[in-house]
């Protein structure tokens, strides 16, 4: 999730004052701790804001993905302490 993390934080860096910054930054914060975010204020967002915001939700629902093929895999292999 680090490439659109980091293109948008230098969105909302350029464009510090606009209310799309505001957006991009509340739906980092709502992704990274499960927190409720209002996709309708997608629907508001100019062009480019937009395709950040979709290029963020793609890269978290694969890291997800990814991150819960590892924890059933580990989960499934034999505990080496015992």
């Amino acid at each position: 999730m680090s490439n659109a993390v980091k293109d948008i934080a230098k969105y909302i860096r350029k464009n510090q004052d606009e209310k799309a910054a505001s957006d991009l930054q509340d739906l980092c914060m709502a992704l990274e701790s499960s927190a409720t975010f209002n996709l309708g204020c997608l629907y508001e967002l100019d062009k480019k804001p937009f395709e950040l915001a979709m290029r963020l939700l793609e890269e978290w629902r694969f890291d997800r993905h990814v991150f819960e093929r590892r924890l059933h895999k580990y989960l499934a292999e034999p505990d080496d302490e015992a």
